[in-house]
């Protein structure tokens, strides 16, 4: 991305990139939500990206707070991932999925990281599918794939693993980095993570010690690094 290409997005709302995530998403909604997904982006006033552009969330802002008001929801009003998009640019492959929170459209995680591709043309026709329906109210939110070793370790550990927070299978998060999408299984003071990635697959388990520090894969069984990180009772 060139210096003059930045200078852009200081008074443009969306980059390239966005623009076509969103014309991708909207050509597979169902046709009585394209509307209110058009109003939706149209009031669209904050654009907040990541440093590798992994994460980029919409916001509607007025002084300096989130605020939809006047702007039509989504019948179906819990977190869920919207739809996906896959492309090709500057000779890579990208994966992009949009989530809702509120009955709105929140942010689009991307992987890997699409920051210098942002301003380029895509190679070919874009793989386009909605994930969850915007239209069901009573739709559930979806449960995130927590690994069974990491269920059946909390089953046997203590509330807080020390220094650890550890999340339950019902607050369990996804996050995307560079690497790719992982599951937030712990946190410990807000710094340090361990992460199970879901995608690309197989899945594995890292931590990441330290927010800006890449994420370092973990070996063997689950009941073996615990020791290690202090997660559980074998820490005490």
């Amino acid at each position: 991305m060139t210096f003059a290409q930045q200078l852009t997005l200081v008074w443009k709302r969306f980059s390239p990139l966005e623009e076509r995530l969103i014309a991708a998403v909207r050509g597979v909604l169902p046709p009585e939500v394209q509307s209110t997904f058009d109003a939706q982006t149209k009031a669209v006033n904050r654009v907040q990206r990541g440093p590798e552009w992994t994460e980029i969330a919409f916001y509607r802002l007025r002084r300096g707070r989130p605020d939809w008001r006047g702007v039509p929801p989504f019948p179906r009003t819990n977190e869920f991932p919207l739809a996906e998009v896959r492309f090709g640019a500057g000779g890579r492959k990208y994966k992009s999925r949009l989530t809702c929170i509120g009955g709105h459209v929140f942010d689009f995680a991307t992987t890997p990281s699409p920051r210098d591709v942002a301003f380029l043309d895509w190679e070919g026709e874009p793989h386009v599918r909605l994930v969850e329906s915007p239209l069901d109210p009573a739709a559930p939110t979806p449960v995130e794939p927590v690994p069974d070793a990491w269920k059946r370790f909390l089953s046997h550990s203590r509330p807080s693993g020390g220094d650890w927070a550890l999340h339950e299978p019902a607050d369990v998060h996804r996050v995307t980095l560079e690497e790719g999408e992982f599951l937030l299984l712990a946190e410990r003071a807000g710094r340090d993570f361990l992460l199970y990635r879901v995608d690309p697959p197989p899945g594995a388990y890292f931590v990441q010690l330290g927010p800006d520090a890449r994420p370092e894969s973990l070996r063997g069984d689950v009941g073996v690094w615990t020791i290690d990180l202090g997660l559980g009772p074998e820490g005490e």
